[in-house]
Formats: structure tokens, C-alpha cells, sequence
């Protein structure tokens, strides 16, 4: 009688995110409690990969620090756009 052997094979991935921004926005995230990077909306919808009208619906779902800036320009914390994507 033959005798099968099972192989089980597991592999992990990791994935890396490398954002290479000119200006680099560094302010207070009252949520996170510290100095964080923060990117604009536009630039938000591209990491997460959605739409500017769908990335502000979808900002409080997902638990994002969003700000408007001093020129009324929506800012992220990249920090918890990071942990969500």
C-alpha cells in the first residue's frame, strides 16, 4: 500500500509603502497625541486608492484623523491613513 506524504507550504508577504513627498507637512494629531506627517486629501485618495468624493464618505468609517488646513485644504494624519490601508 503506497504511503502519501502531505507538503503544507506558507507564505507571508509583507508589503512596503515608500512616500517620497518634496514638502513634508509635519503638525500636531490631537487624536494621536503627537507630531505626525500629513497629506492632503488628493494625495490621500491616492494611497488609499479611492476617489476624492469616496475618501471624504469613507474617512470616518475607517477612523482617520482629518483636519482642514490653513488654507481650507482637508489634511490626513498619514499615521492613521497608514493603519487602515
Amino acid at each position: 500500500m503506497p504511503v502519501y506524504k502531505r507538503v503544507e507550504i506558507s507564505v507571508e508577504t509583507d508589503r512596503v509603502l515608500i512616500i517620497r513627498r518634496c514638502r513634508v507637512l509635519r503638525v500636531w494629531c490631537q487624536e494621536c497625541g503627537h507630531e505626525v506627517d500629513m497629506v492632503d486629501i488628493s494625495e490621500a485618495g491616492t494611497l488609499a486608492a479611492m476617489s476624492e468624493p469616496v475618501l471624504r464618505d469613507c474617512a470616518a468609517a475607517r477612523r482617520w484623523h482629518v483636519y482642514e488646513g490653513q488654507d481650507g485644504i482637508g489634511l490626513v494624519c498619514l499615521e492613521s491613513l497608514l493603519k487602515s490601508v
